[in-house]
């Protein structure tokens, strides 16, 4: 084996995500400009400067491109890094932090796509199962939070899951910021808060 190989195959590898993040980004840009059912693979490929044959080899089909975007809105929200520091905290109330920060940068940084999954969830099957996955990665996530609480010895609500996932919703934080005009800021503030006063003892 050649002794240069290892490197070739990482550049490779650095190639293929950047093109799939290419199609990823174009797509939600197209999706937010031109809805989901209104977007042909065609125009995302024409857009990324790929062939469709490239979105078809790595995603399968258009439902497929939109889950993508649930992995790319954990990435560019920060969730894995989120989740890889609550492994390092103890203190219940700075775990309730780490759920109302993920949330924030969630809404901050890709709120558009919450908006194409919950706009277009009641009349695409395709949206209605993507945006039940991110639903269910939610769910997960604070599931996490509350067994690690749980496991400090803390007592929390019995329901303490159902209520961080609610107080989390898009529909709270769309009264507050959208509506409201707070500011992400007031919101995560506000969220921690509120979780603690209604989670824990």
């Amino acid at each position: 084996m050649p002794a240069d190989l290892p490197g070739i195959i990482r550049l490779r590898d650095r190639r293929e995500a950047l093109t799939l993040r290419t199609i990823l980004t174009t797509a939600r840009r197209l999706f937010a400009t031109h809805g989901y059912a209104r977007t042909p693979i065609r125009l995302i490929a024409k857009e990324a400067g790929v062939a469709p044959q490239t979105i078809y080899a790595h995603f399968g089909s258009k439902a497929g491109v939109l889950a993508g975007l649930v992995d790319l809105m954990d990435e560019e929200a920060g969730l894995p890094d989120l989740m890889a520091q609550s492994q390092e905290v103890e203190e219940p109330v700075e775990l309730l932090g780490l759920l109302a920060q993920a949330s924030r940068q969630v809404r901050e940084r890709c709120g558009d796509i919450v908006t194409i999954l919950s706009s277009g969830a009641a009349v695409d099957s395709d949206i209605a199962a993507t945006q039940a996955e991110g639903a269910r990665r939610n769910r997960l996530g604070v599931e996490m939070i509350i067994d690690r609480i749980r496991g400090t010895g803390c007592r929390t609500h019995p329901k303490a899951a159902d209520i961080a996932v609610a107080l989390m919703s898009a529909e709270v934080h769309d009264s507050l910021v959208r509506d409201a005009a707070w500011s992400h800021r007031e919101y995560e503030t506000w969220l921690k808060h509120t979780l603690v006063a209604a989670l824990l003892p």
